[in-house]
């Protein structure tokens, strides 16, 4: 997991770090690409991230197999 920037001043998303690169992030958002990443939490992570990490419908499993098939 880590915290993902896609644009100077944008707020940090959560991804899974996957081999070739990184998914979108948790809260459903859409990006081409991040600027930058964090393997750290900052005070500025976004709300959505956050809450749907924590929720308990939420499945990792299955949020990162999308990206294989």
């Amino acid at each position: 997991m880590r915290y993902a920037q896609h644009k100077g001043g944008q707020k940090l998303h959560l991804a899974y770090e996957l081999e070739d690169g990184l998914t979108q992030p948790i809260c459903g958002k859409k990006v081409d690409g991040y600027r930058a990443t964090f393997n750290v939490p900052l005070g500025n992570a976004c709300k959505n991230c956050r809450r749907r990490l924590n929720s308990k419908a939420f499945e990792p499993k299955k949020f990162i197999r999308k990206y294989y098939e």
